[in-house]
């Protein structure tokens, strides 16, 4: 993805990459929370650059360019996809859109959304559902164990929390 669409002073984080458009009928899921992050692009893409008087005019119509094929691009994916609102139904199981802690054979711990390959990053936890780690957690419950294949070795993780609501964003920054 071009790095004229990030944040300059955010880095990446709020950044979703966009995948290639879907073969007819092959289903793309993603999270309200990713929705709104596409539409929250989206609109920044359409919306005035904020470089543009930094730029010669030939740069500006080049960044123009770019950032209207950007948002036709973010268009497709935002018509392409169907938000998955987290079901009571699945509380204590591994689903699309839950929040999964993790902890390997060695004591390290982790902790996962499983999302959609549209919104997924997982520097930032969010892991896609079409990862090796996502399929082999999909219905497993807390104490339940998954043996995952890597290029450096498998790993073996157990399930120590699984749920729906986001975490507090101030204890998972360290306050308390």
């Amino acid at each position: 993805m071009s790095k004229a669409f990030t944040k300059e002073d955010a880095g990446d984080e709020g950044v979703l990459p966009v995948r290639p458009r879907a073969f007819s009928g092959e289903k793309r899921y993603i999270t309200p929370e990713g929705y709104r992050a596409l539409q929250e692009e989206l609109a920044a893409a359409q919306g005035p650059d904020p470089r543009a008087g930094e730029l010669t005019e030939m740069e500006a119509g080049g960044r123009r360019k770019e950032r209207e094929r950007w948002a036709q691009e973010l268009a497709a994916v935002l018509e392409e996809v169907r938000v998955v609102e987290p079901d009571a139904a699945q509380a204590g199981r591994v689903f699309f859109g839950a929040w999964v802690s993790l902890e390997d054979e060695d004591g390290g711990e982790v902790r996962y959304r499983i999302v959609g390959p549209d919104e997924s990053d997982v520097k930032a936890g969010r892991l896609s559902v079409e990862s090796p780690l996502a399929r082999a957690l999909l219905g497993k419950e807390v104490g339940e164990s998954v043996v995952v294949e890597r290029p450096r070795g498998n790993v073996e993780y157990t399930v120590t929390a699984v749920d729906y609501a986001a975490p507090c964003r101030a204890l998972s920054a360290g306050w308390r």
